[in-house]
């Protein structure tokens, strides 16, 4: 009787009311906003940067014509591919250490320290990257005491400083998904490759890597999408003048209180992500499918 077409039909409709809940609070507190957003992205402004009734495209000519939005687009989409692929790289060691570890409390014990970051604020690790990479900070005592510096340097407000800190701050979300990949391959083959006369780095770079590529993805589109859109990290270490689109829009509120420009940079950059995702997806998909077809 539980395979009956009624029966299936009441299943069907059962796991569709548990959806609705989910879809209704996604739809208020997700797109309705960004409903609003785009809508405030085409409203005109006065002079003092009022949003004014009617529409126009005046904001996002701004955004792609005045040196100050599209260079900042240009500067963060260059930062996240730069601080995506620093994940990705390092995740592997770390990945490939954690998929090897046998059960156990060891392997527990550096899951743990991988995961912990991110149970600690956002703000606290950036202020942390202040502490270590200020004037007095165990960096700059560092690099003089060894005579590297005569003096200590301005790390502080760097770009250098802004991609290693978000680098730090993302990249256990590199991790978790290569590691899933790692510790789901099949042993046989990795042992096969040995067998036949690979040795280790030849087997890790011509079995390994391709068979754990869909972890290093779902990994890299991850850290993608957040490093396009993290402001929070840039402005405490690298400052308000470093030329991010995530500073940019929080300038034009904060400062500016021009909301219908922040609005239009904002829809901008989230196009920027979504396209960059899909085309990367969409790209390994179809280098997969000619793989195996």
């Amino acid at each position: 009787m539980a395979h009956t077409p009624r029966a299936r039909r009441r299943t069907r409709w059962r796991g569709t009311a548990y959806v609705v809940p989910l879809s209704v609070f996604l739809l208020a507190l997700f797109v309705a906003p960004l409903v609003r957003l785009l809508q405030l992205s085409f409203r005109p402004v006065d002079e003092s940067n009022a949003a004014l009734p009617g529409y126009t495209v005046h904001q996002y000519v701004r955004v792609f014509t005045e040196p100050f939005f599209y260079e900042a687009l240009i500067r963060t989409l260059l930062t996240a591919v730069l601080v995506t692929v620093l994940c990705v790289v390092l995740a592997y060691p770390a990945a490939y250490t954690l998929a090897q570890r046998r059960p156990g409390l060891l392997r527990t014990l550096l899951f743990v320290t991988v995961l912990s970051p991110l149970l600690t604020s956002v703000v606290v690790r950036s202020y942390g990257w202040v502490v270590l990479l200020g004037a007095n900070g165990p960096v700059n005592r560092a690099f003089v005491a060894l005579g590297v510096l005569d003096q200590p340097a301005h790390l502080l407000t760097s770009y250098s400083a802004v991609v290693v800190s978000v680098t730090h701050v993302l990249l256990p979300f590199a991790i978790v998904p290569l590691t899933t990949a790692l510790g789901g391959l099949d042993r046989d083959v990795l042992r096969a490759s040995r067998v036949l006369g690979a040795g280790p780095v030849r087997t890790f770079a011509r079995v390994t890597v391709p068979l754990s590529l869909p972890g290093a993805l779902s990994g890299a589109l991850v850290v993608f999408a957040l490093a396009m859109g993290i402001y929070i990290t840039p402005l405490l270490v690298g400052g308000a003048n470093q030329p991010l689109a995530g500073i940019r829009v929080y300038d034009q509120i904060s400062t500016v209180f021009d909301y219908p420009v922040a609005a239009a940079l904002s829809f901008v950059l989230l196009l920027i992500t979504v396209l960059c995702t899909t085309g990367l997806g969409a790209a390994f998909r179809t280098w997969e499918g000619r793989l195996h077809g």
